[in-house]
């Protein structure tokens, strides 16, 4: 029964056997481990058995993720749409992805993993001989961590292969301090009328309220439960009545409610005060973090506040971590991504080139042409560099196109049109050679986008290249600063 998983859901599916775990040595006691490909649930089990503190998982496969959702926390079904915030409080992922996509699952693993974060896969050790030591999965292995041959391991498992299987172990190093979120006011404030959701003062009085509101609804189940069983005892029905709430099908907990909830909640006042504009990818994830490790702290108006404080307090540290981050990640293992000057000292110290490359960023689009995937590490990179470059230009970050919409205007019906062409008459199907749908370009072309002119390829890369000479030059000397450098005075 066992082995009729593997057939009927995908082809590249091998459910990982416990000697094969074995023979990963995974050290998983208190970690919190994301299983980004989980199948039936073979890793999950595995290290709960083992010590794990908490489990989380995505599984492309539909029927397979309800399998897995008793067993622990689902957060999506496609992996490499998962972003960083997502996944900020993991300690370890822990993988067995397809082996014919686990290039992308390594690289994106890596890219979304938080400082301080084990990444371990399986993967066909012929396959790293094929990457090579140059490439970026053979600088990682190289600068941290390392592989180990487990030879021909799935020759005996539920279902058979001799592929010979190697096992990475990669460590993704602290290299910046989170944002410091202390002097929260722990004492919860007391309930006022209205505690319904629905007030007359401002918007943050009323989401804390609607907060509240929600917690105390969710315990009236438990009041609903009792009192069942209460009335029904005297007849032999006290004990077959089970009420339950569930978000989503995965928040079934009292603890996960209260926790999804603050997260949306705060996510909702970011979007509402504006502050998008303030708040980068790394502090996005640092905030996840918060909330998924101190769920302690009242949710009230005076914590509201005091985040406020924080984010706009910290907004210059934030922009700088941000900036380092970026252009370490597009110079660090791409050679062509560097721009090199005379007096530049340290290896860590690449400045960013007038041109450079991102991997893993363009998809075939629904309609033609390519697609941005707006989601990842890689997109997160370019979207903080746009929000650094802002903060050093004095640019409105709220006036930047997205990218999405940068080879589109509006006819007067308000359809989506490819710029400088006439408007197909048909536009009720919008598939004529004169209608662009948003987000869809065509590959190696060149297109505009604020600060930069981008083109798409069908290996998945972006080629960007600074449209202003000085925006350049001011990004990299602010870099330069934050390194500890000084540049020549002509770069």
């Amino acid at each position: 029964m066992e082995g009729k998983y593997s057939n009927i859901f995908h082809e590249d599916m091998y459910p990982t056997p416990s000697k094969v775990l074995d023979l990963m040595q995974i050290d998983c006691v208190g970690h919190t481990i994301l299983e980004p490909s989980a199948g039936k649930g073979n890793i999950i089990t595995y290290l709960k058995l083992h010590g794990a503190a908490n489990i989380s998982f995505c599984e492309i496969n539909e029927d397979l993720a309800t399998i897995c959702k008793p067993k622990a926390t689902f957060i999506k079904n496609d992996f490499l749409k998962v972003t960083g915030e997502e996944i900020s409080h993991i300690t370890q992922i822990v993988m067995n992805p397809p082996f014919s996509e686990s290039k992308k699952h390594i690289l994106h693993a890596w890219n979304v993993a938080p400082d301080g974060c084990e990444i371990i896969s399986l993967c066909n050790s012929d396959s790293i001989s094929h990457w090579g030591r140059q490439s970026e999965i053979g600088t990682l292995i190289s600068s941290y961590g390392n592989s180990v041959s487990l030879g021909e391991c799935f020759s005996t498992a539920e279902r058979k292969t001799n592929v010979s299987v190697s096992c990475i172990k990669l460590y993704k190093p602290v290299t910046n301090q989170s944002t410091n979120f202390e002097g929260f006011y722990m004492d919860a404030e007391p309930e006022t009328a209205g505690s319904n959701g629905i007030m007359k003062y401002n918007e943050v009085q009323s989401l804390v309220n609607s907060y509240m509101g929600a917690i105390k609804c969710y315990d009236e189940f438990s009041v609903i439960n009792d009192r069942m069983t209460s009335l029904c005892s005297p007849v032999g029905m006290g004990n077959g009545f089970s009420y339950s709430v569930a978000y989503d099908k995965t928040v079934v907990t009292k603890s996960d409610f209260s926790k999804h909830l603050q997260k949306k909640s705060w996510k909702y006042i970011f979007d509402k005060m504006n502050l998008n504009k303030y708040l980068t990818s790394g502090v996005m994830k640092d905030i996840n973090n918060f909330v998924e490790h101190q769920s302690n702290i009242p949710f009230t108006v005076k914590n509201i506040y005091k985040m406020f404080d924080i984010i706009v307090g910290t907004k210059n540290q934030t922009f700088n971590k941000a900036l380092v981050e970026a252009i370490d990640k597009f110079t660090q293992h791409t050679h062509e991504n560097r721009y090199g000057v005379e007096g530049w000292k340290t290896n860590s110290g690449y400045m960013l080139n007038k041109k450079f490359i991102v991997d893993y960023i363009a998809e075939p689009s629904y309609v033609r042409g390519l697609r941005v995937k707006g989601y990842g590490g890689n997109f997160e990179k370019i979207e903080d560099l746009i929000k650094v470059i802002c903060n050093i230009t004095g640019t409105n970050h709220d006036k930047m196109m997205s990218i999405e919409y940068t080879n589109c205007d509006k006819n007067e019906e308000g359809y989506l049109t490819e710029k400088g062409n006439r408007v197909s008459s048909d536009r009720n199907t919008g598939y004529g050679d004169k209608i662009l749908r948003y987000n869809q370009f065509e590959p190696n072309t060149w297109y505009d986008w604020e600060f930069f002119e981008f083109k798409l390829f069908k290996k998945s890369t972006m080629h960007l290249k600074f449209k202003d000479e000085k925006i350049w030059e001011k990004l990299n000397r602010a870099y330069a600063k934050i390194k500890g450098e000084v540049l020549p005075e002509k770069i």
